[in-house]
């Protein structure tokens, strides 16, 4: 190990940021008592239990991943992403709109800041739909038919390659998704509302993907060198960073008014017309969370549909 990589591993804050994250998943319920090894933890869609991990394997984890921790540590990717893989989506979901409804009970719920100096400005919640679910969606949530990590949105013709994924199985048992089996241990960017086009910095020959893709374009820039390491968001990273953003500093994320709506470029399906991608956004209008769809090579939302990226670190 290099010394400047020994400096940045060092300097980087695992510790503080792991209890950020472990306190904002026990806040907003995610975390359980598991009935048989009596550690916190989840239960998975296949009815196992996956604990929590622990300080010292994400360290581990960490030490292990060094020189990919290194370089996009400099490119700016700053926070730590524990994303229960392995749970149910309709659970997530569940914690996500009771944590809604509680933070409009105590009101304690704003806007997203683009800096904590910012003044904290209330939303509403509607408390009847407080999460809105394109039906065709919610029938394939933890189904084959939502396929995890595409390599690449070839577009809808006949003749045309199958994309390339995983089904969720297959990537919470992939070690270069999960690295503790059912979590992903990860690092994100913690810009909190992504760069409008021209906006992007440019950090260690990265620039910051900035908001104007489709998910096809999106995806074709991630093969370049500079992109290597990342993979998109899935809905489980999405409502996973949703609720510890909102637990953290009672704000809520991807506000679509903002034009800070996200693309979960880590999950596509293909439907009788068309191929789709999930997207994650607040509804800022309404009051509520919505997960929809819309096709990979979609033009028309992409003045307000961003994209954004987690670097798993692998348990090789």
């Amino acid at each position: 190990m290099s010394a400047s990589t020994k400096k940045i591993v060092s300097s980087f804050p695992v510790e503080s940021e792991y209890t950020r994250c472990v306190t904002a998943l026990d806040r907003a319920g995610i975390l359980t008592c598991l009935p048989r090894s009596g550690s916190a933890g989840i239960i998975g869609i296949d009815g196992r239990e996956y604990p929590l991990p622990s300080y010292e394997e994400v360290a581990a984890f960490f030490d292990r991943n060094r020189e990919l921790v290194e370089r996009k540590v400099l490119q700016g990717f700053d926070r730590v992403a524990l994303t229960p893989l392995a749970m149910p989506v309709p659970l997530l979901i569940d914690r996500m709109r009771a944590a809604v409804l509680r933070h409009a009970g105590e009101g304690t719920i704003f806007r997203t800041r683009r800096s904590p100096s910012d003044t904290l400005v209330p939303v509403r919640v509607n408390p009847e739909k407080t999460v809105w679910v394109w039906e065709t969606l919610r029938q394939a949530f933890d189904t084959d038919r939502l396929v995890y990590f595409p390599q690449e949105h070839p577009g809808h013709q006949k003749g045309q390659p199958e994309y390339r994924g995983q089904t969720k199985s297959e990537a919470i048992n992939n070690k270069n998704i999960c690295a503790i089996h059912g979590w992903s241990v990860g690092l994100i960017e913690s810009t909190p509302i992504m760069p409008g086009p021209g906006e992007g910095t440019t950090r260690a020959g990265r620039k910051q993907l900035e908001i104007g893709l489709s998910p096809r374009e999106y995806l074709r820039t991630l093969h370049e060198p500079a992109y290597a390491g990342e993979t998109g968001t899935t809905l489980e990273d999405f409502i996973t960073q949703f609720l510890t953003r909102l637990e953290t500093t009672n704000e809520v994320s991807n506000d679509i008014s903002d034009n800070n709506a996200l693309w979960c470029l880590g999950q596509y399906m293909k439907i009788p017309y068309a191929e789709v991608v999930p997207t994650g956004r607040w509804h800022r209008k309404v009051g509520r969370v919505r997960l929809d769809m819309h096709r990979t090579g979609n033009k028309r939302c992409t003045r307000s549909v961003g994209a954004a990226t987690v670097v798993r670190l692998g348990g090789h």
